[in-house]
């Protein structure tokens, strides 16, 4: 069940800091958010990424490569 409480204990990340910390573009990022791949939420005009979604995600891809 959803928390104000819950999401305020989880750092939250800018779109550009999540590409300084993957070393990604920061429309790399965007796309992921876009194509539904990387859980964001919308905050006024910018997009946050919980560091737990980021964590989550790259536990889930760390074995794909590209073809």
């Amino acid at each position: 069940m959803w928390s104000a409480r819950s999401m305020e204990q989880q750092p939250f990340l800018t779109p550009q800091e999540v590409s300084a910390i993957l070393r990604v573009s920061v429309y790399t990022v965007r796309r992921w958010i876009k194509d539904g791949d990387l859980p964001a939420y919308k905050i006024g005009r910018g997009w946050r990424i919980r560091e737990a979604d980021i964590d989550r995600w790259l536990n889930q891809h760390q074995n794909h490569q590209p073809l």
